[in-house]
């Protein structure tokens, strides 16, 4: 009996130590995220625009963001992107929506979600999927086209003038 309460002892101090290097690497692990995180968020200059209302891009990860601060439809903000070579936003996923959301202070812009009336659904600028969960999100009323804020996506009539975020993945960074 005596042995045995030893040997459950021994067992807990053993499986204590063990864990603790899986914690420690846990730990290393999240701050060399956090890390890697906040060093590929770049904000690029785009003083070479001035004068058309582009206040600036950035990258996140892989992905860069260009905000063009001239109010439009969501037609000239689909062309306007376009003339940047980047399409209107398409929202992949939770983490990216909130990233967004924290950037668009205080205003609204378009993104590239619309209604397709003759499919009578909601489809992304490039008829992809996405990992987004937007019924989740929103109570569309098939008005047109959405827009996103700090608080909320929520679609509108396209005609309405809104900022526009423009944003596609790099398969590597500018020089």
């Amino acid at each position: 009996m005596q042995s045995d309460i030893k040997l459950k002892e021994e067992m807990s101090t053993t499986e204590s130590i063990d864990c603790r290097p899986s914690n420690e690497l846990l730990e290393y692990i999240k701050r060399e995220q956090e890390r890697w995180n906040s060093e590929s968020k770049t904000v690029l200059d785009s003083s070479r625009d001035t004068g058309r209302g582009v206040k600036y891009w950035f990258c996140y990860g892989t992905k860069c963001y260009y905000f063009i601060m001239n109010k439009t439809t969501w037609s000239g903000c689909k062309a306007n992107c376009q003339h940047y070579s980047f399409p209107i936003v398409k929202i992949e996923d939770e983490d990216e929506l909130k990233f967004l959301q924290r950037h668009v202070i205080p205003e609204s812009y378009w993104i590239g979600l619309s209604y397709d009336k003759k499919k009578k659904e909601w489809a992304w600028i490039d008829n992809g999927p996405s990992k987004l969960d937007m019924k989740r999100k929103m109570n569309f009323t098939s008005r047109g086209c959405v827009f996103l804020s700090k608080a909320r996506i929520e679609d509108t009539d396209c005609n309405t003038p809104y900022y526009c975020i423009c944003g596609k993945k790099l398969d590597k960074f500018p020089d």
